[in-house]
């Protein structure tokens, strides 16, 4: 299972560290940008259920977006090679 992590940061003053420690629970994750996670898992998770743990260490002025992505989704941009070979391109 490939699940997409996105936030968007509207409270610089508060802690986020928990966030990203959070983040990296969930499976094998790759960062390439600053506020976007890939997170690779062989048990299936619930995109909800995510969320909801994520909220926990965001501000209320943020915004976050969980998605669970199709096998082998299209995709392009550049990167670091590192990704790609990650995510099997």
């Amino acid at each position: 299972m490939l699940y997409l992590i996105s936030y968007d940061i509207n409270e610089q003053q508060f802690d986020y560290l928990g966030l990203k420690e959070t983040i990296k629970t969930f499976g094998d994750y790759q960062h390439p940008m600053e506020t976007l996670w890939f997170v690779k898992t062989n048990v299936p998770r619930d995109v909800n259920e995510m969320t909801e743990r994520l909220r926990n260490y965001l501000h209320s002025a943020d915004t976050i977006f969980v998605m669970q992505l199709p096998e082998n989704p299209t995709c392009q941009g550049w990167l670091p090679r590192a990704f790609w070979k990650w995510l099997g391109r």
